[in-house]
């Protein structure tokens, strides 16, 4: 079926509302060389700026083929049924669904999206238009960037393209993101983007994290991103994070994560102290060795046996909170289990909050 858009949402003027009317009732479809006149003739009043692409050899996600007919002769406006698709502004290859994005231009990205062959069209560096929606909300009112992005992903954007840097939407949208605001990233992590992606070999979450944006990486480790990767020189998150984003990170577990190893943490994650492992039969007299290694039920990191301590604290776990040793000890039946203070502490204050409903 040709893709029938509705251009009447574009309103420059009246004078060329009325012009264009007359168009849509004739021909309804892009398909139509007259509509794609007065469809370039619109976009440029209202400064678009584009043009039918000259180049050659393009290739049409409508039919798989590649079109070699020159699109700025008048032959290949009646011959290729995808020529609106062919316009570009001349400096970067933008096509008017880019512009649109890059200008707020919602009630033309309403039009436009409704054709499915304009969500994955690229311009010179490879970027969709949802790589320029996600990256928008720097110069825009941050309302008209949501807007933008959840039209893009509703009408089936693909949140893992790659662009030619070989980013995708969550590395160009945390790249540009400016303000502790993880509205958009949500959209991305609801429709199944990588939380494990790396800009420049450091995660998301550190990233997030060495731009003091705790809610952004809050979210993250509510969709499940890994606490226990370090950042580019080799510190753990517990060393790089401040306290109170330790405990809003820690807060947003939702399903445990792995221990870390003594062979790969040697120090306390909270006091320093230098840690070592001993035998369990010597476990019943862990008070009396501070340096005795143990790890946190709830966040996996391993402390010394000062910084951590049994806490009653079962019941605030999340329902999907598990682990494969509890099957084993029949653990899951004692209320207490071994936290380090951060966790200990956020676990009481959720139980607390539960007893006040």
């Amino acid at each position: 079926m040709p893709a029938v858009v509705d251009c009447t949402v574009s309103r420059p003027s009246l004078q060329d509302d009325d012009a264009f009317e007359t168009d849509r009732h004739s021909y309804m479809s892009m398909d139509s060389p007259a509509v794609q006149k007065s469809l370039l003739g619109l976009f440029n009043k209202r400064g678009y700026n584009i043009q039918a692409s000259p180049r050659t050899n393009m290739y049409s996600p409508a039919t798989g083929e590649t079109n070699n007919n020159s699109f700025g002769s008048t032959a290949s406006w009646s011959s290729n049924s995808n020529s609106v698709l062919s316009f570009r502004e001349p400096v970067h290859g933008q096509a008017p669904i880019h512009i649109a994005i890059r200008r707020g231009d919602i009630r033309v990205l309403e039009a436009l999206v409704r054709s499915d062959e304009t969500l994955e069209l690229e311009d010179d560096h490879g970027n969709t238009p949802l790589h320029f929606a996600v990256g928008t909300s720097r110069r825009i009112s941050s309302s008209v960037a949501y807007h933008m992005v959840s039209l893009l992903v509703a009408a089936g954007a693909n949140v893992h393209a790659r662009n030619n840097k070989g980013f995708t939407p969550i590395v160009v949208h945390l790249m540009t993101l400016r303000k502790d605001d993880p509205t958009i990233l949500k959209m991305l992590l609801h429709e199944g983007a990588d939380v494990e992606s790396e800009i420049e070999g450091e995660s998301l979450l550190h990233v997030a994290v060495a731009q003091q944006m705790p809610t952004v990486a809050s979210v993250l480790v509510a969709y499940g991103a890994n606490i226990n990767t370090t950042n580019n020189v080799g510190l753990p998150l517990s060393k790089v994070a401040s306290s109170s984003a330790l405990t809003s990170i820690l807060a947003h577990l939702t399903h445990a994560q792995p221990y870390v190893p003594i062979q790969r943490q040697h120090q306390c994650m909270d006091c320093g102290r230098h840690l070592t492992q001993r035998a369990k039969c010597w476990r019943w007299l862990r008070f009396l060795f501070k340096n005795e290694a143990q790890n946190c039920y709830h966040c996996g990191w391993l402390f010394c046996s000062k910084c951590t301590g049994p806490a009653p604290v079962r019941d605030a776990l999340p329902a999907s909170f598990a682990r494969h040793d509890d099957n084993e000890s029949g653990d899951y039946r004692n209320k207490n289990v071994v936290c380090c203070r951060i966790c200990a502490n956020l676990l009481k204050e959720r139980l607390g909050k539960r007893h006040q409903l």
